[in-house]
């Protein structure tokens, strides 16, 4: 009998979706997405232009991809137009653009995939703006790097800083939020901190003057938490009060005026409020019996109230359900989480940050697919599958070719770390991998229409 001779490949297919519980951490940015699931794996979907989904490319994508093959992901957060996130050991990772050195990693170069910063393992939290970062250490330090227009990073000056800037010496900086141009932060002690642009009250401290280091904001101990929006900041206090000062020509404030106030104010007189997220002119927040509550701008559909283009002035409750947990507000879109682990979003679409895989904008709360890997190994025959890599074993340049457009192949070793990207841009291609040391490597494919498959190749 003849021998049939067919290649054997392993095959990691991200491109399949289940219902139900799936991400433990979700990040809304400008116009796309990013999500830890429950297995530490890293996906992001969404406005791809400037390299901020990491995937190696610059095609914006309508459902969820993986972002390498890691599984200690622990937290993220996307920015205007590039990401942060820190692993289980504490490392520091950012990529997408870079003009300002918004990525610290002491270039100005963009990065197509996730880059480490330095080589310190003790970074807590992180939170990005539009060109500018902040971060807080292990030890309670106060970190910033990227744009400084206006003295938004805190450090004195308005010198950009393209490399982590520890902000003066405190040890008891609890946690941080970074708007378009002004910057928020909560100590240890209960005390709140504004600094950066004011010019409509948003630093809270009563006046419209810049400040380029951080200034306590009133003398109350008893802040719970905060977030920065566009030009505007929302907060908690420990006893379950809103408050909400500086930007407000959409009603983002909640507190049924378009006047900007230049120091906090309390919305309402409820003393229930739990989570609390400002988008770009629109916040959603969760009440302690797990109601949802939206107010603010609403032109894409961003509140999930059934409507679009007309404001809402005062917070005003979202359907009748009291199981929301999370949320996490964009630009112009938000995502909500349910106790049950199911996730939820509305608003624009433009760039597929819905994962819906349309570009409709949604003013309801849609569920969220949830994106599986799921391991399959196929006796698969060129002819069927179409996509060729060979030898295999390899022993210097591996030849690619596909029936789609090629545009990157990213080469990971076991443990999940990126090692080699390619560029293609064509149906076919070769990458040589002679500089690799012998054992097994994960070669992964990206297509320009949203294809993405991760072929394990044995390197001689």
């Amino acid at each position: 009998m003849k021998k049939q001779l067919c290649f054997l490949f392993i095959f990691i297919i991200i491109n399949s979706f289940s219902y139900g519980q799936c991400f433990k951490e979700i990040s809304a940015g400008n116009d796309y997405s990013l999500a830890i699931k429950n297995d530490g794996t890293l996906w992001a979907w969404g406005f791809n232009s400037l390299s901020q989904l990491g995937d190696g490319t610059t095609t914006s994508r309508s459902a969820p991809v993986q972002i390498g093959t890691a599984t200690d992901w622990k937290t993220i957060c996307a920015g205007s137009s590039y990401s942060a996130a820190i692993k289980t050991d504490g490392s520091l990772w950012m990529w997408g653009f870079n003009s300002s050195g918004q990525l610290g990693d002491g270039t100005s170069s963009s990065r197509l995939v996730p880059t480490q910063i330095g080589t310190s393992t003790n970074w807590k939290s992180i939170s990005t703006g539009d060109g500018i970062s902040l971060a807080i250490k292990t030890d309670g330090t106060l970190w910033a790097w990227g744009r400084n227009t206006d003295g938004i990073l805190g450090d004195g000056t308005t010198i950009d800083r393209n490399t982590p800037t520890q902000i003066g010496t405190a040890t008891n900086w609890k946690s941080i939020s970074v708007g378009y141009s002004h910057s928020l932060a909560i100590k240890t002690d209960g005390t709140l901190w504004g600094w950066g642009h004011n010019g409509y009250g948003q630093v809270g401290n009563g006046s419209t003057t810049n400040k380029t280091i951080p200034v306590q904001i009133g003398t109350a101990t008893d802040w719970q938490s905060i977030d920065a929006g566009y030009s505007y900041s929302v907060a908690t206090k420990t006893n379950g009060t809103l408050w909400a000062w500086g930007y407000n020509h959409y009603g983002q404030l909640g507190d049924g005026t378009l006047a900007d106030k230049h120091s906090p104010v309390q919305i309402g007189t409820g003393n229930n409020w739990q989570n609390i997220s400002a988008g770009g002119r629109s916040v959603f927040a969760i009440k302690t019996d797990k109601t949802l509550w939206a107010w603010g701008e609403n032109g894409f559909g961003q509140l999930g109230n059934g409507t679009m283009y007309t404001s809402v002035l005062v917070p005003t409750q979202n359907g009748t359900e009291t199981n929301w947990q999370n949320i996490s507000s964009g630009t112009k879109h938000t995502f909500v989480t349910k106790a049950d682990g199911t996730s939820w979003l509305c608003g624009s679409n433009g760039s597929g940050q819905l994962a819906d895989g349309t570009t409709t904008n949604r003013n309801t709360l849609i569920s969220l697919a949830c994106p599986t890997a799921t391991l399959a190994v196929d006796e698969t025959s060129t002819t069927s599958d179409h996509l060729k890599i060979h030898p295999n074993p390899v022993h210097d340049n591996l030849n690619i070719s596909f029936d789609q457009k090629i545009l990157t192949v990213m080469v990971y070793n076991m443990a999940g770390q990126q090692i080699l990207t390619k560029a293609i841009n064509d149906n076919k291609g070769t990458v040589d991998i002679s500089s690799l040391g012998s054992g097994t490597y994960l070669v992964k494919i990206n297509t320009d229409n949203d294809i993405a498959k991760t072929i394990k190749v044995i390197k001689r």
